[in-house]
Order: structure tokens, then sequence, then C-alpha cells
């Protein structure tokens, strides 16, 4: 499961809003610009990790060839212990020393290290993820992510509660740190029974927050569930509430359904489409 930049385009948006709003709007500083990038940042780089570590599992249980062509040759995974009766694995995704761009366009470089105490699919797997010198496009990845399996909803799907509580991002460049934390439900709503994540849908439930590397405070709810597909690089509906420091609630609506980039953002009663990047 995979959202991929969906907030990266309201930067441009929401800054041009405040220049040409009317006398006595709130101006969009440039912290709060900078907030809304590091949040956006975050959120794209903790899906990405979620939707490997996904993938990882199904591979675990499936196929692990599939999930290897999947990497593209861009990476390789290893189960250890690699049988079907010994608990715990610890599942590596080795991306190598040097950056190797995906089938998705990221560049990475290092580990992605999960210890699933059971099978992905079983109800009560708990999976704890941690990162060795690990780097998307050039940003360090730190700290320690829980997935756990809370079993079936009343709507017959799986429901996993994602937590990363302690997360940090360290900007290349000399760019500062982004401290980062999020408390998630990811419902599987499609693809479940299949052998590959490419028809797998999520919704995503919950809450983040964080600061900037400038120390802006931010935070995001989502209120309708964000609908995301693994082979579609844009959310496909729901709605999220994105609050900065000292700025007016932002609300993002990603649509009904299609596999597009439109999207409205609503500030102050007044919308504005915009196409995501």
């Amino acid at each position: 499961m995979n959202i991929k930049k969906h907030l990266s385009a309201i930067l441009l948006f929401v800054a041009a809003a405040f220049i040409v709003a009317a006398c006595g709007k709130k101006k969009f500083e440039g912290k709060n610009l900078e907030a809304t990038q590091d949040m956006a940042l975050a959120e794209n780089l903790f899906s990405d990790s979620f939707k490997q570590v996904a993938g990882a599992g199904q591979a675990t249980s499936d196929s692990l060839k599939a999930y290897n062509d999947l990497l593209s040759g861009c990476g390789t995974l290893s189960i250890t212990p690699f049988d079907t009766v010994s608990w715990p694995k610890t599942v590596t995704l080795d991306f190598g020393n040097a950056n190797c761009v995906g089938n998705d366009g990221r560049a990475r470089r290092g580990k992605v290290i999960g210890v699933f105490t059971n099978w992905f699919r079983s109800p009560g797997t708990v999976v704890t993820i941690g990162f060795d010198n690990y780097h998307v496009n050039d940003h360090k990845i730190m700290g320690t992510k829980t997935i756990t399996n809370q079993g079936y909803n009343n709507a017959n799907h799986l429901e996993y509660n994602v937590s990363f509580p302690n997360c940090q991002i360290i900007k290349p460049n000399g760019g500062g740190t982004v401290n980062w934390q999020t408390n998630r439900t990811h419902e599987w709503m499609e693809g479940e029974s299949t052998f590959t994540p490419w028809d797998d849908v999520w919704n995503i439930t919950g809450t983040a927050s964080g600061t900037s590397a400038q120390g802006t405070g931010f935070a995001l709810s989502v209120v309708q569930a964000l609908n995301v597909k693994y082979g579609c690089r844009w959310i496909r509906a729901g709605i999220l509430n994105l609050d900065i420091e000292g700025i007016n609630t932002i609300s993002v609506n990603y649509g009904n359904g299609a596999c597009d980039a439109n999207a409205v953002a609503t500030f102050e009663g007044q919308e504005y489409p915009f196409i995501m990047q």
C-alpha cells in the first residue's frame, strides 16, 4: 500500500492561496510552508515503508520469488529461518550500500528489517520493523515501527494497527531532522486472497503529528478513510485535515475512487481544485 507524495502539490497551492486571498487572511509564512513540506515527506516515507513490509510479509507465506520479481533487481529479500514452522522470522529487505532506483522511481539503500511473530495474515501477528542505514531518496529513516494484525472486522476484512512513535527523518545536505509519530488502522479491503500485492486495496484511518526540521509543529487527522491501491500512485478517495501552528485547518478531499491526480483543498470555506504531483 503506498501513499505517493499525496500532499506535495498542496505546497505551492496553499502558498498561492494565502498570497491572493482577501484582506484579513493570515499569510502563509515560510515556517508553515516548511512544516507542510516536512509533513508530506514524513507521510510519504511512512507509507512507503509500510508497502515494503506488507509486500515482504505476503512473500513470507506466498512466494519469495514473486516478491523478488516485484523488486525488479533493486534489492533482495531474505527470510530467516526459511521454513514453515519456526517463529519468529526475520525478514530483511537489503537494497545495498549504493542507491538503487526501484520500479516506483524511488532510490533506496540500506536495509529494512522486520521480525514477524507469525504469518502476516494470521490474527495476532506482530511485526516489529527497524532500519539499518536505510535511505529513501537520500533521506535517512530511523526509529521502530510496529504492525499488529488485529484480525477480521465486522466486514470480514483484516485490520492492522500501525504505530510509529519515534520516527526521525534526517534530510540530506544538512537539512535538519523531522520528528514524526503516527497511529493508524489499515483495513485490507481487497487482494487478501491472492498471491500478489498488485491488487491490494487499503483503507487508512488515524492521526499523525510531528515537528519540522525548523521546529514547527504540525498534525493531520483522517476524517474519511483514505483509499489507496498498490498500483495507483495517488490516493483514490478520502478526506484529511491538516493543521499547522498558527494556520486555520486545511481540508483535503481526494475524490470518490478514481485513480487520478484530481483533489480539492478547502480553506476558510473556499474550495481550490488542484492536481496532485
